[in-house]
């Protein structure tokens, strides 16, 4: 671990996956228009360990956890980034290293599960892909909201807010927008098993 810390590596792992994913983009092919605001799509890192429900089905079931070390911009990764920061150095620390990388993995991993069950049946594209470490980080979310209730997190770094209120909006936000089948439902459906897990897990008192 980098200075003693799962956060610490995390962050750095996740980074540089996304440097690498970015020196591996096909420059012939991201200028098509078709790729346009999503040409990491185009790098064979990406491409081979991004979440996609039919590789998964003809066994590369590691899609499962890869994914979540993938972004689709700079912007996707600095929040997930911030978020990890801001909401996993107090549960490392109460946790422990080791259980905190299980909760951590095992969020991001249920929320993977979840949407390929979605697109199994047919609510999500079967075709889609989807990357990144936001259900993870919405299970820190959801285990915060349980351990420190009162804490206050900045939304937009401008609105002071409950930190269990913020799950509760966020966690509404999702769960219309799936319905809806809106933008990104791929991704809040991965967000919404993240957060779940994380707040059941401390609701039992861990």
């Amino acid at each position: 671990m980098i200075g003693g810390s799962v956060v610490t590596t995390l962050i750095v792992v996740n980074i540089a996956v996304f440097v690498l994913c970015r020196m591996t983009v096909d420059s012939r092919v991201a200028t098509h228009p078709m790729f346009r605001g999503q040409e990491i799509i185009t790098s064979s890192v990406f491409q081979f360990c991004a979440m996609a429900t039919g590789p998964v089905l003809k066994g590369e079931v590691w899609r499962l956890v890869t994914a979540q070390y993938l972004h689709w911009s700079f912007g996707h990764i600095l929040m997930n980034m911030l978020g990890l920061h801001f909401l996993g150095r107090a549960l490392e620390r109460d946790w422990g290293s080791k259980r905190f990388f299980l909760i951590y993995l095992i969020a991001g991993t249920l929320g993977m599960i979840f949407y390929m069950g979605l697109t199994l049946i047919g609510w999500l594209p079967p075709q889609g892909v989807a990357a990144g470490a936001s259900g993870c980080v919405l299970g820190l979310l959801g285990a915060c909201a349980v351990r420190y209730p009162h804490a206050e997190v900045l939304i937009y770094f401008l609105f002071p807010i409950r930190i269990r209120t913020a799950a509760l909006l966020f966690g509404a936000w999702y769960v219309i927008n799936l319905l809806d089948r809106g933008p990104n439902a791929g991704g809040d459906a991965c967000h919404i098993a993240g957060l779940l897990f994380g707040a059941w897990w401390s609701y039992r008192g861990e």
